[in-house]
């Protein structure tokens, strides 16, 4: 039998977009085309088995269909997890940027499966008639490109831009080749160290994802961490960055016996169940201790599906892995989340250290920062410290520990153990 192809998946809904612009077209009207994408499915199917999977994909239809959209907008399902919903009339782009904040709000706060709440993990790509197409083929391709999109953005909402477009590489080669990469383990990281302001010692290091490839080039990590969520491989990076990282800390405190690394987590990992487990095997099987690991997550995991994250850090913080919030200040999270998550570390954004010596306001927000993290208990991280003018003036606020170009630019690991090694030696 032949496998169905997208065209095929996409006909009732271009026959059903075709004639809603046909009827725009009569009246004058605007319309919307949102697609969404809900990564939940594919974790469910994972974890509950397919049958769980597909009661989820009704419930979010349902959900769309009774609480999410208008009574004349329509919905249309294209595969699982995938979800076409026509609105019309919508005036104007913040019309259809609304309904798509209201998707995620009901799916956030509605998705259950059996009695338990689950997080749906919605992309939301927008494509406006006549704006950004003016048959229904265009217009859903251009959806379906800003639907990716969303998925490298903090709020996973994307509104089509041609010129983004334009730039963009096929998804489906980066894809691929991100896959490549991951079988040949052809990733590596790099290392940046990070100075203890109160014995000026290197004392650990973030580890950095880093890929160069041969068709692609360099690819930033933005953009890699973009492309594993689209394609449904952000579990299998992180568990390949929390080996090769758990690997090298094991290298670092043959020297130092308190030597930290740092890696990062996607929100998405937290609503994985197996990534605490996977820390702790790795962990074991490289004779690493949990101190020695620091999990930075970003003040967008406070926010998303906010049980799931709470039972994974803590399940975390019960193997003795040091938890961190990273870029603190640059997003929305609220101080009630800051105060009840088993944190430890609090990370202040390159932003406002950067420039704190010429930016008054810069220098406030790092000093009440530092004072906050100080009051709840935390050790306090500076990133992007680049002169010796900065170090000094973050030392005088009380922090903890620097980073930044200043104190090393990420190097490989064997180079950072080759300078922590060299000041060792009598």
């Amino acid at each position: 039998m032949r496998e169905p192809t997208d065209s095929d998946l996409f006909n009732p809904l271009i026959l059903r977009l075709q004639q809603a612009l046909a009827d725009a077209r009569t009246v004058g009207e605007r319309i919307a085309l949102l697609l969404v994408h809900c990564g939940a499915i594919e974790r469910t199917d994972s974890h509950q088995g397919f049958n769980a999977g597909s009661m989820l994909s009704n419930s979010i239809e349902h959900l769309l269909r009774t609480e999410a959209l208008r009574k004349n907008d329509t919905v249309e399902c294209l595969a699982r997890g995938d979800f076409a919903c026509i609105l019309r009339p919508s005036p104007s782009e913040g019309v259809a940027i609304l309904a798509a904040h209201r998707i995620q709000s009901v799916l956030r706060s509605s998705l259950t499966l059996g009695d338990k709440p689950v997080a749906a993990d919605a992309s939301v790509g927008i494509a406006l008639f006549p704006d950004h197409g003016l048959d229904a083929d265009l217009l859903l391709k251009r959806a379906k490109e800003a639907q990716q999109s969303a998925l490298g953005e903090r709020d996973r909402l994307s509104v089509y831009c041609e010129t983004e477009a334009a730039l963009a590489i096929d998804q489906a080669q980066y894809d691929s080749r991100l896959r490549l990469a991951l079988r040949e383990n052809a990733l590596s990281l790099a290392l940046q160290p990070q100075r203890d302001l109160r014995t000026g010692r290197i004392t650990g290091a973030e580890a950095l994802l880093r890929w160069h490839d041969d068709v692609l080039g360099t690819v930033p990590p933005s953009r890699i961490v973009a492309v594993a969520e689209a394609g449904g491989v952000m579990d299998q990076l992180t568990f390949w960055v929390v080996t090769r990282a758990v690997q090298t800390c094991a290298q670092f405190v043959k020297l130092d016996p308190e030597f930290t690394v740092s890696v990062n987590v996607s929100p998405s990992n937290l609503r994985e169940p197996d990534l605490p487990m996977f820390i702790d095997r790795a962990l074991r099987t490289w004779g690493v201790s949990g101190a020695n690991i620091v999990v930075e997550i970003t003040e967008t995991a406070m926010l998303v599906d906010q049980n799931a994250a709470n039972e994974a850090l803590n399940e975390l913080r019960s193997h003795g892995v040091r938890l961190s919030i990273d870029d603190f200040g640059t997003g929305y999270s609220s101080m009630y989340y800051l105060a009840q998550l088993p944190l430890e570390e609090l990370k202040i954004d390159l932003m406002f250290v950067r420039d704190m010596l010429v930016a008054p306001v810069h220098a406030k927000i790092v000093r009440s920062l530092v004072e906050l993290a100080h009051n709840l208990e935390l050790t306090v991280v500076a990133e992007g410290v680049e002169s010796e003018a900065v170090q000094a003036a973050l030392q005088h606020l009380g922090c903890d520990r620097v980073q930044g170009y200043y104190i090393g630019k990420p190097a490989a690991a064997e180079d950072l153990l080759a300078r922590l090694g060299a000041r060792r030696v009598p």
